[in-house]
């Protein structure tokens, strides 16, 4: 990356997070009566030209993808402005599998084309000229057929994994996995291409996404009853700051509260995990929450800490991604008929 390609990136992200959404804007919004309102409310925003003309009666779902699109095009002109930063490109497959994932299990369940086109928009495909990839798969008539249309594209062996897994287990969870060894990949390899400089400083913002997806693959693949070689399938080449060492114990661990011990014994995680659970299930989901708080406290950080790295527009679309979930949230409480109060339970903070 050119040091005006940085301060491009790093410019563009502060200014943009300047315009995040105030915890009183979501209050605000919360309290609209109607999903009409709430995109009345919204028009003044970025996220106005995206939600005005939707078609009616407004659904959350269609609020929502207009929502991300404005997040999707943001990504992409930062990736694009920066084309050295390959670190920016890789998180962008996150969009791409995204869509992947929701058509997979639609099909899973039996869902029609029709159907699978209101739940997913084509905009981060468009950007890099990669719609028939998702078209071909919504297409399909079944699951395997969907499976197969991925053949040749770098989504095939993770399809094809998935689907194995599935077959036997029945458990949706499986596509998520499978579709995040893809995208975490991508991850890995942009981190690898950095210099070293700027290897050390985007190295606590992508070793909690990366060494988090290690572990809960692992914790999950143990929920399937999967053989220690299936789970290495599931698996990256290697965690950022998990010795390979740790990652083979996890691996050959005979239970998921032995993998939570070794987790608290013998990785850098120990401080940021909560009181837990005992049952498997149970585990995971608080486990992704503790991540996911991690990574956010990251990414508020890096704005202070890293102010001249490529952490800050990674952390500016980490903290972008969550306004949008959070705005997501408020408007599906809003059709569920929920009060303010309610909803803003819901309303993840950043700190």
């Amino acid at each position: 990356m050119t040091l005006r390609d940085l301060e491009y990136v790093i410019g563009k992200s502060y200014g943009l997070k300047g315009k995040l959404l105030s915890y009183a804007m979501l209050e605000e919004l919360a309290s609209s009566k109607n999903l009409d309102e709430l995109v009345e409310k919204l028009r003044p925003t970025d996220y106005g030209p995206y939600v005005s003309n939707l078609p009616r009666p407004l659904k959350p779902i269609s609020i929502e993808l207009a929502l991300r699109r404005r997040l999707i095009e943001v990504h992409f002109d930062m990736a694009m402005k920066s084309k050295n930063a390959a670190i920016i490109q890789a998180y962008y497959m996150k969009y791409l599998t995204s869509n992947l994932k929701t058509i997979l299990k639609g099909k899973a369940l039996g869902k029609s084309y029709e159907e699978l086109l209101e739940l997913v928009d084509f905009r981060a495909e468009e950007l890099v000229k990669r719609r028939d990839i998702v078209v071909k798969a919504m297409a399909a008539k079944d699951l395997a057929e969907a499976v197969k249309s991925l053949s040749g594209t770098k989504f095939s062996d993770v399809a094809y994994l998935a689907f194995e897994v599935y077959e036997k287990e029945k458990d949706l969870a499986v596509f998520d996995t499978a579709m995040d060894k893809a995208y975490f990949s991508e991850v890995l390899e942009g981190f690898s291409k950095l210099r070293f400089a700027e290897r050390k400083r985007v190295r606590q913002i992508v070793a909690v996404d990366v060494d988090g997806y290690m572990v809960l693959a692992i914790m999950r693949s143990k929920l399937w009853g999967l053989t220690v070689a299936e789970i290495r399938r599931f698996l990256l080449d290697k965690a950022v700051n998990i010795s390979r060492d740790v990652i083979n114990m996890m691996v050959e661990a005979e239970s998921i509260p032995d993998i939570l011990h070794i987790l608290e014994e013998k990785t850098p995680y120990t401080s940021m995990l909560p009181e837990l659970p005992t049952s498997g299930v149970a585990i995971i989901r608080a486990l992704e929450e503790a991540f996911e708080k991690l990574s956010l406290e990251r990414a508020s950080e890096a704005f202070l800490r890293d102010i001249f790295s490529v952490s800050v527009p990674l952390a500016l679309l980490r903290l972008k991604e969550l306004e949008v979930r959070n705005i997501s949230i408020i408007a599906a409480g809003i059709a569920e008929g929920l009060s303010a109060s309610r909803i803003l339970q819901r309303v993840i903070k950043t700190q």
